[in-house]
């Protein structure tokens, strides 16, 4: 699975990039899956699962897929 990491969210990523090649040996639930990777959910906004925007509570992931995350946008 690939876990693309969008705005200061590549700091969880032991390796330099933004994005994040993942091993699932089953389906498994994003929200969990985070929470392995020490990714606070609290710091993604958006969640985004092979192009669709998705629910963090519903979405299911597995070997093949594609993940985007990213922040909350603030301006001022």
């Amino acid at each position: 699975m690939r876990l693309y990491l969008g705005g200061y969210l590549d700091f969880y990523n032991p390796q330099p990039g933004r994005w994040l090649e993942v091993e699932l040996h089953q389906p498994t639930q994003l929200s969990e899956l985070l929470a392995e990777l020490g990714i606070p959910i609290g710091d993604a906004q958006l969640f985004v699962l092979n192009g669709e925007l998705v629910d963090l509570k519903e979405a299911i992931v597995s070997e093949q897929d594609e993940v985007k995350l990213f922040p909350p946008v603030g301006g001022g």
